[in-house]
């Protein structure tokens, strides 16, 4: 990672755990590869072995994990936060590509031979993360459910995908913030969708004062209820799906 004066001052925390395994960790208490789909099923020798070469690293809001172009190294196990992946075109705008939170993984090219990130990787907040290596993790891989693990995600990020672009191609700005919004609560399972209205727009390639307008008819509508800048709360999902 390519790290100026800006990033080292985003790290507050990195420490290479010094315990065996990770339940002794004071960083993760143990949870980072439970909350990894490909790695739980891992026999907990091997998994210690993984956790005793990892990274735990912190980063302020605002500030890069990594920068589009950069090598892809290991995986980033979310263990709190919120990271936006995002890119710029030509003149400037930014494209979120995808959000992430807590118990989340980024771990897109970890597969492939000298893989480059796609993207940016931005903190929307206060971000927690374990790293594990990508040579450690290429290791484990001849574990059959491991790899049958991994085709199924593989197949999962293929329908979410779909899922995008089917969203971006619709025409109607107001469907496309409805669909952005159930899109977003399936991911997070909250009811609620935590997002700045500019990160809502950069997602779905709209104007911010669009997305307001659009958010305040979806409102006086009884559909969702906004609560100051950056929380709006579905109230009516399957009204909702019907815009």
């Amino acid at each position: 990672m390519r790290k100026g004066k800006e990033e080292e001052k985003s790290v507050l925390y990195n420490l290479k755990p010094p315990f065996q395994g990770c339940d002794e960790c004071e960083v993760c208490d143990s949870s980072c590869l439970r909350n990894v789909p490909f790695l739980e099923s891992l026999p907990e020798n091997e998994k210690q072995n993984l956790m005793m070469n990892s990274e735990h690293v912190r980063y302020r809001k605002g500030n890069y994990m990594f920068r589009e172009g950069d090598s892809v190294k290991s995986i980033c196990i979310i263990l709190k936060g919120k990271v936006k992946l995002c890119k710029f075109d030509l003149d400037g705008r930014e494209q979120i590509v995808g959000i992430f939170s807590d118990h989340e993984t980024i771990w897109e090219g970890m597969l492939l031979e000298n893989s480059h990130y796609p993207y940016s990787a931005v903190c929307l907040s206060d971000v927690s993360v374990c790293n594990i290596k990508q040579k450690d993790l290429i290791k484990i891989l001849s574990d059959s459910n491991v790899a049958m693990k991994i085709i199924e995600l593989l197949s999962k990020k293929l329908h979410d995908a779909n899922e995008r672009n089917m969203l971006l191609s619709t025409k109607s700005p107001k469907s496309r913030l409805a669909a952005f919004l159930i899109y977003r609560e399936k991911q997070d399972h909250s009811g609620t969708v935590e997002l700045k209205l500019e990160d809502i727009a950069a997602s779905l390639s709209l104007r911010p004062e669009t997305i307001s307008r659009k958010i305040t008819e979806l409102e006086s509508e009884g559909l969702i209820e906004r609560s100051g800048k950056s929380s709006i709360k579905i109230l009516d999902y399957y009204g909702l799906e019907e815009v």
